[in-house]
């Protein structure tokens, strides 16, 4: 059916088949909720406690849609209003609208009950971090307990005080403002709260140490009452990089850090060294200082003894057929003190302080030369010569007779070779004997002046000056050392005579020379061989001849020092040693290491009894090495016999570039004083000639090419330059 609709008024009115109907008006509202007003700290996510929307239809009530909008017109702090909208369609096509205004005010002010500030921290550790964000909570930044009606902000800066390294104290200064109600520049701020935080800063470092110096001895040998002390400076290590401090209680000190030298007393001082670190973190190492008195007493002897012997008759025969006395060491004293004031002194008649006494028979008779030993309590000794005369008097012993002179002769000799057993000339060789003391007798005259008086008549007063000169014997004890050099004779024998029984003695040889012309490449080759491993030494007098510089080790430093010389950028003269000596009756601890032994040091003759006819010893020549090392390079590179170049040579080696080289011609600069033919001859590390050129020149200077592919697997190349008469050597290293 076709139905027309009519809007008339309120009221619809349908046309169909000619008739019109009229339907009756419907009731429709809708209804909002009545507007509020609410504090900023209530809860706004739930805007429907404040009450919904309704809609009215026939007189009944439902609730309304949801709201089509609602429009937040709040600030930071949560004041303002919230407007709610809604819209309904009604049954007539029309859209009824209503809203709602939530009027929010604000509620309790926010304070600093408000606030939890941070705590005070301690942190430990090796230079930690103090920036809030690596800090644990509670103790990295405030927080609080109320944000509703409020905009809290905070900001800090911090104030570092340094204790000492490792020790500092931070001042954290927290500033916190309320947004919703701070005014800048009042007074007293009206939304501000500061508060200051404390933080210690400890540095912890298990790994830090303490090195001491380590105990030491030290003889006085000039002062009684101690000797001054110079000891290493204590050092501290961390990890962490930051300094110790080090201090030191000795009482004895010059300064009391690190350095703990300074005068110390007799016997042993004990002390701490303590370094600090962190705040109030200790290490600490005891050192032990001891001085010794190594002062000896001063002897005085009597200028000669002369004794009797008393008859002794062995087989009782009723007639002597001997004589003896009996003589103690103290008889020689004339006075002999310490310098210390050490009064307990004992005598004897060598350093053996048992030997205080000794018997003389006719054997003795005549002069004998002896010596008075005086020890103190320490053990520090010294000695004086003097002589004891023994005479056969009132005795009348038949047949009383010396049987040998005063001095017993006693000598030490010996033979120096070489390690081809040649006999080695002109080594000098030193005898020295241990200190002794001699007393000087001196006459010292007394002058006495006195004045006689004579008044005469006229009241005149004279003066008659008088003198009289006496002598006083004084007696000086000196310190004298005796020694003898000599060089071993043309066969590398030597010997020393004359020596004193039961005198001390030290022998050392030496060899100096101003060139010498026998070390080479191939010397330079076996010591590479050694030092890469690839051909060690096994010879042990061959080992002492590779320590170039004498510092008890074979190693890189040896092999530029033998290079410089071979080269001649370092005279030979200026090795530290060109000969090193070792007796042949040494024997070494490890024949593999001579350098654990000190081999070569003067050699000790204690209280000699005998003479020693063998002391014989074996010469090493430093840095020749290519004559006994087992696996020796048979190249000859240098007329051992040449003559040592003192003038100017007719041609040298300016430079050879690139060096090192990678796979492409090396060059020669070359300057010549003369035409020369010159030949070039490569040799490789062991000793194998590889290519030689030859090639001649104007005077002038030059430049020489060589091509070098064969040189590819080589790392290091030694090269010799000649004219027939003069020789330059080098070397070329090859980088991959």
């Amino acid at each position: 059916m076709k139905a027309t609709y009519l809007w008339l008024s309120a009221c619809i009115w349908l046309i169909g088949n000619g008739v019109l109907y009229a339907n009756t008006p419907l009731s429709f509202y809708l209804e909002c909720p009545p507007s509020v007003t609410v504090y900023c700290y209530d809860d706004v996510s739930n805007l429907d406690k404040w009450g919904i929307a309704y809609v009215w239809e026939n007189y009944k009530k439902k609730p309304a849609p949801p709201p089509v909008k609602v429009v937040y017109n709040t600030n930071a702090c949560g004041i303002g209003t919230i407007i709610r909208y809604w819209e309904v369609e009604d049954p007539h096509w029309v859209i009824q609208k209503c809203s709602q205004t939530i009027t929010v005010i604000g509620g309790t002010n926010f304070t600093s009950a408000d606030i939890t500030w941070p705590p005070a921290y301690t942190i430990d550790g090796c230079n930690p971090s103090t920036d809030p964000r690596v800090l644990p909570y509670p103790y990295n930044y405030p927080t609080f307990n109320k944000l509703k009606c409020a905009q809290p902000m905070y900001s800090y800066k911090d104030t570092k005080y340094t204790v000492s390294d490792g020790c500092m104290k931070i001042l954290r200064d927290w500033k916190v403002i309320d947004w919703c109600q701070y005014k800048p520049n009042t007074y007293p701020p009206v939304g501000q709260w500061t508060y200051t935080q404390v933080i210690k800063l400890i540095v912890s470092d298990s790994t830090a140490k303490l090195i001491c110096p380590l105990d030491t001895i030290i003889q006085s040998t000039m002062d009684c009452k101690g000797a001054y002390v110079k000891l290493d400076s204590a050092k501290a290590i961390s990890k962490c990089g930051f300094l110790l401090s080090i201090k030191n209680n000795s009482p004895y000190s010059k300064s009391k850090g690190p350095d703990a030298s300074g005068d110390y007393p007799l016997g042993t001082t004990e002390f701490y060294y303590t370094a600090e670190y962190g705040c109030g973190k200790e290490i600490k190492c005891k050192v032990k200082v001891t001085v010794k008195n190594k002062i000896g007493p001063v002897p005085y002897c009597l200028n000669g003894l002369i004794v009797a012997l008393m008859p002794v008759d062995t087989n009782k025969d009723g007639t002597p057929d001997d004589g003896m006395i009996a003589v103690w060491a103290k008889d020689f004293n004339l006075g002999s003190y310490h310098p210390c004031g050490y009064k307990k002194l004992t005598y004897s008649f060598s350093s053996d302080t048992t030997i205080k006494s000794r018997i003389f028979t006719c054997a003795d008779l005549g002069k004998n030369e002896v010596q008075m030993w005086v020890t103190d309590s320490l053990g520090n000794q010294s000695f004086c010569k003097t002589y004891l005369e023994v005479q056969n008097n009132s005795a009348q012993i038949p047949d009383c007779k010396r049987k040998d002179s005063i001095t017993t002769t006693i000598t030490v000799s010996g033979l120096v070779t070489d390690d081809q057993n040649q006999n080695l000339s002109d080594v000098k060789t030193v005898l020295k004997m241990k200190s002794a003391y001699k007393i000087i007798p001196s006459l010292i005259p007394v002058i006495k002046t006195w004045y006689d008086t004579i008044v005469r008549p006229s009241g005149l007063k004279l003066y008659i000056r008088h003198t009289d000169t006496t002598y006083v014997t004084e007696y000086d004890t000196i310190s004298s050392q005796w020694s003898k050099e000599l060089f071993s004779a043309s066969n590398g024998s030597y010997k020393f005579g004359d020596l004193i029984k039961g005198q001390d003695y030290y022998l050392s040889l030496n060899k100096r020379e101003l060139a010498y012309k026998g070390i080479d490449i191939n010397d330079l080759i076996v010591l590479l061989k050694h030092i890469s491993g690839t051909q060690p030494i096994t010879n042990t007098y061959k080992l002492i001849a590779a320590d170039i510089n004498s510092d008890g080790a074979i190693n890189q430093m040896d092999f530029d020092l033998l290079y410089d010389v071979v080269s001649g950028a370092v005279p030979y003269e200026s090795l530290p040693f060109h000969w090193r000596f070792v007796r042949k009756a040494f024997v070494f601890t490890n024949p593999l290491n001579p350098f654990l032994n000190n081999f070569d040091q003067a050699f000790e003759i204690p209280a000699i009894s005998k003479s020693l006819l063998n002391v014989d010893y074996m010469a090493i020549r430093v840095g020749e090495l290519d004559g006994i090392t087992k696996g020796v390079i048979n190249i000859q590179l240098q007329d051992r016999n040449a003559k040592p170049e003192n003038h100017l040579v007719d041609f040298q080696v300016v430079n050879l570039f690139p060096n090192p080289f990678r796979d492409q011609p090396v060059n020669f600069q070359l300057e010549l004083m003369r035409p020369a033919t010159l030949t070039v001859s490569w040799y490789n590390v062991a000793g194998k000639l590889i290519v030689q050129n030859v090639r001649s020149f104007d005077k002038g200077l030059q430049f020489w090419e060589q091509d070098l592919q064969f040189a590819k697997a080589s790392g290091i190349l030694f090269y010799k330059i000649t004219d027939g008469q003069h020789v330059k050597y080098g070397k070329l290293s090859h980088s991959e």
